[in-house]
């Protein structure tokens, strides 16, 4: 059987590409080319993946290919598989909404794409960065974002196959959809060979959709708006701790009071504490 590298140098010298074997610690298998008259890069990197209190050192393909030309706004889309712990305090970027009167396949596709990704305009750090009443940071506004919302761009990103995707600094950066797993909530994943020309393509089509949307109308009724609110964001946070630790006081105290036989009284109290709290601490900061 064919090694990776073997795979990715065997489908480099098929194509005409350029391949370089890169450097083990943390990349390998670098292959550039042109492919519709785009320059491309793909190449696998090496990351580190916090998982169940440990830190994991895992492989991921990714595309990087220029955008000159395009004119895009700087803009993450996460993939929903990956968000991890964006869902978990429940950051979901830029919402995009239709009127209930819209058409029943306009919502539909919209629906898909929400399933599917997690907009942050300026990137994800720099949108949480950013306090949604700020003029004066450099993040995309919802106004802006909504130039790349077209129902061409929407109806693909419902639909295709990827990880998430980065745009910005001239470029697009889009990563292998998350697969394959070896260790509980951690993954490689790694392209082989001619695996890697379904990213590439799927690379392309996007910005081809992009390209061809400049004259597309926007998608009637659709309105783009920023759900972030740092002050709620902290408020979950620390109501979420506080009830946890509340919660699993009350459950100890519990035991003293009743049998043994309630002894999952505990993690039920200590988990409950910590969805009333985000609850009540999302709310209190929400007129802030």
């Amino acid at each position: 059987m064919n090694s990776p590298r073997n795979k990715n140098l065997d489908w480099a010298e098929e194509n005409g590409y350029e391949y370089r074997a890169g450097q083990a610690g943390s990349s390998r298998d670098h292959v550039l080319g042109i492919d519709r008259n785009r320059l491309f890069e793909i190449v696998d990197v090496r990351v580190e993946k916090p998982s169940d209190g440990a830190v994991y050192s895992v492989w991921q393909t990714i595309v990087v290919i220029p955008t000159a030309g395009l004119n895009l706004p700087s803009f993450d889309l996460v993939a929903r598989r990956e968000a991890g712990a964006l869902s978990i305090v429940g950051i979901k970027g830029l919402e995009l909404k239709l009127a209930a009167t819209a058409p029943l396949d306009d919502q539909r596709m919209l629906e898909a794409f929400s399933n599917n990704y997690l907009l942050f305009g300026g990137g994800v750090r720099r949108a949480l960065a950013a306090s949604p009443h700020s003029t004066d940071e450099p993040v995309p506004s919802p106004a802006e974002m909504a130039s790349i919302c077209k129902p061409s761009v929407l109806r693909f990103l419902a639909t295709a196959v990827t990880g998430s995707i980065e745009v910005g600094k001239g470029g697009l950066t889009m990563r292998a959809p998350q697969t394959r797993t070896l260790r509980p909530g951690v993954s490689d994943t790694i392209l082989e060979g001619r695996e890697r020309e379904s990213l590439l393509t799927v690379a392309n089509d996007l910005l081809d959709v992009l390209a061809n949307a400049v004259s597309e109308a926007p998608l009637p009724g659709l309105t783009v708006e920023n759900t972030f609110r740092p002050a709620e964001l902290l408020g979950s946070v620390l109501g979420g701790v506080l009830g946890f630790v509340l919660g699993g006081c009350a459950g100890l105290l519990s035991l003293f009071l009743l049998d043994e036989n309630h002894m999952l009284l505990i993690p039920g109290l200590a988990l409950g504490g910590a969805a009333l709290g985000r609850f009540l601490g999302k709310t209190a900061m929400r007129s802030t």
